[in-house]
């Protein structure tokens, strides 16, 4: 067991480029298997899909994104220098640590904005370990185009007698995570367009980045609409009261519409993921591997969430028959 320990430690690299690989697998999956139905061949749709998804993270890379680092670096610059109407000058950049990120956002800039950049290395500026996003990308791949892909390499892996209970578990957290990334994908692009467009016809500094950053938050409930609100209120309050006062408006409007429409309609099919789960896993992921482990951290909650509800049905149900 301990040399078993010591291979998993490792071989950490490997397992969570596996366990990403799932994860990719797992969410598109349901799309691919449409498209299947429509009489698209699996391959080919597994293909068009991750062709859609990097025609449109290239468009963002080229287009949006400099356009964001360029006013992230300027608004960090500002915070030191934020004006408030009676309080006076507010220095945030103690409480948020500014200095360490403009630096590397100077790097980040420069690959960004130097015309001879290519793809490959604007994703490797941008998300860090090149080698690391191109083997998952393959892996997610095989495991999509194989009907069961991953149901099947577990099969392959485990014990036998291991096998059914499992898969089980793998079924039903991939139904469940499937349902929530999609859903939270959407609310996230619906919430971080409507901010940028509102706090842009509000005249609000910085508008893309604090709209991206509302988008980007909405993974974190209640907590992360605060924080983004808070942000875009100083940015606007610099500027004057009244427009502080439109901001906290048009956010109170956003969270209004968000609470009482998309999500209704948006997140109806998603089933069993409390706040309080994702705000700790993402607290605990961030603290254990960063932004892989952001990543990662609902993904592993719902499986952990699921191993324990599988424990509780089975502990019920033996209490039962001992009752009986």
């Amino acid at each position: 067991m301990l040399l078993f320990v010591l291979a998993l430690f490792w071989a950490r690299q490997a397992l969570i480029i596996l366990f990403l690989a799932i994860v990719i697998s797992s969410s598109i999956d349901g799309l691919v298997s449409w498209l299947q139905r429509k009489k698209i061949p699996r391959i080919f749709g597994t293909l068009l899909i991750f062709l859609v998804a990097l025609t449109i993270l290239a468009l963002l890379l080229y287009t949006l994104i400099p356009i964001a680092i360029f006013e992230l670096q300027s608004l960090l610059g500002n915070l030191k220098k934020i004006e408030i109407p009676i309080f006076g000058a507010l220095d945030i950049s103690q409480f948020v640590g500014i200095d360490k990120y403009l630096g590397n956002l100077g790097n980040l800039a420069d690959v960004l904005f130097s015309g001879g950049a290519s793809f490959l290395n604007i994703v490797a500026a941008v998300f860090g370990n090149l080698a690391l996003i191109i083997t998952t990308l393959i892996l997610s791949f095989y495991l999509t185009v194989n009907r069961a892909g991953v149901e099947k390499f577990l099969r392959i892996i485990l014990p036998i007698i291991y096998e059914d209970y499992i898969v089980g578990i793998y079924l039903r957290a991939r139904k469940k995570m499937g349902r929530w990334l999609q859903g939270q994908i959407l609310l996230m692009l619906v919430v971080g367009a409507a901010t940028t467009i509102g706090l842009w016809i509000l005249g609000v500094k910085y508008s893309l980045i604090l709209g991206i950053l509302a988008g980007v938050l909405e993974i974190v409930p209640i907590v992360g609409p605060i924080f983004s609100g808070t942000i875009a209120f100083l940015v606007a309050i610099s500027e004057s009261w009244i427009l502080g006062l439109y901001v906290i408006i048009l956010f109170l409007v956003i969270q209004q519409a968000e609470s009482h429409l998309l999500i209704p309609l948006i997140m109806r099919k998603t089933v069993g993921i409390s706040p309080v789960v994702v705000v700790i896993a993402l607290l605990a992921g961030s603290q254990i591997a960063g932004l892989v482990g952001i990543i990662l951290a609902v993904p592993t909650a719902v499986v952990l969430q699921e191993v324990i509800e599988d424990w509780e049905r089975k502990k019920l149900k033996t209490q039962r028959l001992e009752m009986s």
